[in-house]
């Protein structure tokens, strides 16, 4: 199978441009939320308040006098009850399910977990339950909120959809998998995908496609024509997603091609046998179907600012803090073997660029100096010190003097030698898209006795979920596992 990679486009988020006009329009990516938290909310308080009050008239029994501030009470612990067991069932994703079924299950059930927690409370703080009222809230809170989350839906799709950034995609496929994913795109405005239009097989008959709706109100034309280079930028497509969970190996590798020509993102949709090569640098799901990206996301400027501002201050501060233990470790180097204290290698840094990595010197000075890493401790190549070096990694401390230069980072992938990334294959070469790092994924694993390439997956997931905040956590692991020769 040809393993050609789609490269990210440069400026480009996963979906979404990043130009100005479009940076302007989005709206914050915590608005939408925080608007449907808020409603859901307003809808179970206006619900239960409604319900409680109608219960409270309603009840046989007047021996149990129901106040208006006991009622608002009650309606507000039980609404931010629900509200929290919805953020706890994962009730706010990006992605709708079909028909919508699935969020009402999800209501439907946290309702019952709600009411539930809330009459055991009562029991055991021994505080009187008006039955009617406390049914009746319960009942007109869940239909105020099952249904009431319809319109909020609407009012998404209607008020905040709009500005959401768009990236125009081609769906290849016209079978089940296809219309599963169109009608999940169409669903989901905050993935910011646009459906143009499928295209397959050119011998398949039909028009157009309609989403799996309760009015199939919404449908995209079967373009036929085959797939190339000129009808890609021609429709100013900017997505794929492969959609045929059988297509074969050679016209998987034909649509990588155009793929790559057009400088489009592809996706595979419900394909196993991709999923099992470990090539994919994101794996999502949309309602059951599994979608693996080999587009690559790209970091927002204030995480890579703020990437590089950690990098100096941290390297400089440990620099300054480690000085002695430079010191001991080049005595203990110059004692056993003569030669210089730190070794010197060219790898190749972030885009191709080769610079000079800086090591204490753990092998014996007449070592070739580009040979392929030793593999086990006990190479005839390393010193009695430099074992204790590799066990322990203190032979990469030096390395801070290239994050301090900015030829590294703390945490990225494993920067290697000219001649082997010369081999990279396609997604091989993804690990240079960022800079290269002392510590990562792959490093703190206990794959790291094998080469690179054979778990190449580690550097693929650290590319695509990097944050500020996911390299702290690498950088606290690796203060607990290094000591340990992990």
């Amino acid at each position: 199978m040809n393993t050609t990679a789609i490269s990210a486009n440069p400026g480009r988020s996963q979906y979404g441009s990043q130009s100005g006009l479009a940076e302007e329009r989005r709206p914050s990516p915590v608005t939408v939320p925080l608007f449907r938290i808020g409603a859901d909310f307003v809808l179970v308080l206006l619900g239960t308040t409604v319900g409680g009050a109608v219960g409270h008239l309603l009840q046989r029994s007047h021996t149990f006098a129901l106040t208006a501030e006991q009622l608002l009470t009650g309606s507000l612990i039980y609404s931010a009850l629900v509200v929290g067991l919805l953020l706890g069932d994962n009730a706010y994703p990006r992605v709708c399910s079909l028909l919508h079924i699935k969020e009402t299950e999800i209501v439907l059930r946290v309702s019952i977990k709600a009411i539930v927690v809330l009459l055991v409370l009562c029991i055991v703080a021994r505080y009187p339950v008006p039955r009617m009222a406390t049914l009746a809230a319960w009942v007109l809170g869940t239909l105020s909120l099952t249904v009431g989350r319809g319109w909020v839906q609407d009012a998404v799709r209607k008020h905040f959809a709009p500005s959401f950034p768009k990236r125009r995609t081609l769906i290849y496929g016209t079978k089940r998998t296809a219309r599963r994913f169109f009608t999940g795109a169409l669903h989901s405005p905050m993935l910011g995908i646009e459906p143009v239009g499928f295209v397959g097989n050119a011998n398949e008959g039909g028009d157009a496609i309609y989403s799996n709706d309760y009015f199939q109100r919404d449908s995209r034309p079967i373009f036929h024509e085959a797939l190339s280079i000129e009808m890609l930028k021609r429709m100013e497509i900017e997505d794929i997603f492969v959609c045929d969970p059988n297509i074969s190996d050679h016209d998987l590798s034909r649509v990588r091609e155009i793929a790559q020509g057009a400088n489009c993102s592809l996706s595979m949709v419900d394909n196993q046998g991709f999923l099992a090569n470990r090539m994919p640098t994101w794996v999502w799901e949309m309602d059951g179907l599994v979608v693996a990206t080999t587009v690559l996301n790209e970091p927002s400027q204030f995480y890579r600012m703020t990437k590089r501002f950690l990098d100096i201050v941290c390297s400089a501060l440990l620099i300054v803090l480690s000085a002695p233990m430079w010191a001991l470790l080049a005595i203990m180097i110059r004692m056993e073997s003569k030669g210089p204290i730190f070794f010197s290698q060219t790898r190749v840094g972030q885009h191709g660029k080769p610079f000079e990595i800086l090591k204490f010197r753990s092998m014996k000075v007449d070592s070739p100096k580009y040979a392929r890493s030793p593999d086990e401790h006990s190479d005839p190549r390393i010193t009695r010190v430099g074992r204790f070096l590799r066990k322990t990694s203190m032979d990469e401390v030096p390395q801070l003097i290239n994050v301090l230069r900015g030829d590294m980072s703390l945490v990225g992938p494993r920067p290697e030698m000219p001649f082997i990334t010369e081999a990279y294959g396609p997604w091989e070469a993804t690990r240079l898209a960022v800079p290269q790092g002392i510590t990562g994924f792959w490093q703190l694993s206990a794959d790291r006795r094998y080469a690179i390439h054979q778990s190449i997956e580690y550097d693929l997931y650290y590319i695509q979920n990097r944050t500020v905040i996911l390299d702290i956590a690498v950088l606290l692991h690796t203060l607990v596992f290094a000591a340990k020769g992990i």
